[in-house]
């Protein structure tokens, strides 16, 4: 067996292939928490994390102050209440050719079925009901982390697609 596989069968999280992943997030302890869990889960590099929707939609779009950032290969939100959910940010990534082929997964603490359907109607990719305990939580953030890197394709157009969004903006 290739020493990229755990003991029990599954990858090993230092083997997984790396992605960009956008966590956005307002509580600065909840960012924390769940930046050190994507890298617990194996992100080594190409984690950044913005405070709100406007500036996750600066950031995909490679404006102002995120002009240089790398296109993302996957968006995640982090939300302690429906109440903090931005469906604009969704709409705005969903609604852009250059920008739909980006997963947007969102988690948050309530799983009240409006608020499920409203993420789903947006189509974001995925809803996540956040475990109240720490370690069902890293251990979600790693399920969540070992599905976008191991078991889905990401489109791989996404690095070169954001470059040349970009650069149509800019002229």
């Amino acid at each position: 067996m290739s020493e990229a596989w755990g003991k029990d069968g599954g990858r090993s999280p230092k083997s997984r292939k790396q992605i960009e992943v956008l966590v956005v997030q307002s509580n600065p302890a909840d960012t924390l928490l769940t930046v050190e869990a994507f890298r617990a889960a194996g992100v080594s590099s190409g984690l950044r994390c913005v405070n709100e929707g406007k500036d996750a939609l600066s950031y995909v779009n490679r404006t102002g102050k995120y002009c240089n950032v790398p296109v993302p290969d996957l968006v995640f939100f982090g939300l302690i209440a429906a109440a903090n959910f931005s469906p604009g940010c969704i709409e705005g990534i969903k609604s852009t050719p250059e920008l739909m082929h980006i997963p947007i997964v969102v988690a948050a603490g309530s799983d009240d079925p409006k608020f499920v359907r409203t993420v789903y109607e947006l189509n974001g990719n995925c809803f996540i009901k956040k475990p109240g305990g720490m370690s069902e939580f890293l251990q979600c953030i790693e399920t969540c982390y070992e599905f976008w890197t191991t078991v889905v394709t990401l489109s791989r157009n996404a690095r070169r697609l954001g470059r040349r969004f970009a650069s149509a903006q800019e002229a």
